[in-house]
């Protein structure tokens, strides 16, 4: 039986494949779980540096899996709670997962990303999507309030209004309109894709992963912090790094005129 996540780790690059695809990889409970376990399994492990998100077939993922909520909608109403609940805490896990990661998280974008899938863009570090990729909140056609962190990573990437205008009229854009937005960091075109994907990724595993880390956790704060909170956290993120093997090393190559090695692979 296929799994619901396909890990496949090659040289130091996790890629997690939602691989539901006859579902356009609609998010079930079972499928949510796993890739909790995945996410997490995958930022333990020590040869694992870059993190890439990407669905099987013709679709990132098409948002929560709406035939199975369906079937809740004839269980009482606290049986409902409990099936619903479970899906959305491990999807929020997800999210959290990706978000306190010390390593960098990619969202491949191969197809419609809807609903959790744009959610789960949202959270990820960096965002490559084919030319063909649309992205849709989704949420407002079902009824129901968004989840997965979207209402937090969303606007911060978009801007709180065009946030709001995506989530409450359940608007689809393509990714040209994604890119222009803020969402994305690069569109190639879908035969591409990997290509780019693979090279993005190696760009990351150049990087100081420790400087990487910093940047991030000052980045996921920020909204947070006033600017003097923010002022001491940099302070203590750059001192930190300061004493870090990583910096020495990109201090010397910078001064020597070499490119920096930051890793032994």
């Amino acid at each position: 039986m296929a799994k619901l996540i396909e890990t496949e780790i090659q040289q130091g690059v996790a890629t997690l494949t939602f691989n539901r695809p006859n579902a356009l990889n609609a998010l079930n409970t079972p499928m949510a779980v796993e890739l909790a376990e995945q996410l997490e399994h995958a930022t333990q492990r020590a040869d694992v540096h870059v993190i890439v998100l990407t669905g099987a077939g013709r679709a990132f993922m098409a948002g929560g899996d709406v035939h199975a909520m369906r079937e809740t909608l004839d269980e009482r109403p606290s049986e409902r709670r409990r099936q619903i609940g479970k899906l959305v805490r491990h999807a929020q896990l997800c999210v959290q997962t990706i978000v306190a990661s010390r390593k960098p998280v990619m969202a491949c974008v191969n197809g419609v990303a809807a609903g959790f899938g744009l959610s789960l863009t949202a959270a990820c570090d960096v965002v490559i999507a084919a030319d063909h990729a649309t992205f849709a909140s989704a949420y407002s056609r079902i009824g129901a309030s968004p989840d997965g962190g979207a209402t937090f990573t969303l606007p911060q990437a978009v801007g709180p209004r065009r946030a709001a205008q995506w989530l409450y009229f359940g608007e689809q854009y393509g990714a040209s309109e994604a890119l222009q937005m803020g969402l994305v960091n690069w569109v190639v075109p879908a035969s591409e894709l990997a290509a780019a994907t693979q090279a993005c990724a190696a760009q990351l595993l150049a990087l100081s992963s420790n400087a990487f880390a910093q940047t991030k956790a000052l980045l996921s704060g920020a909204a947070q912090r006033s600017l003097d909170a923010q002022l001491v956290a940099e302070q203590r993120g750059f001192l930190a790094c300061a004493e870090h093997d990583e910096f020495h090393e990109g201090v010397d190559a910078f001064v020597n005129r070499r490119s920096p090695v930051f890793r032994t692979r």
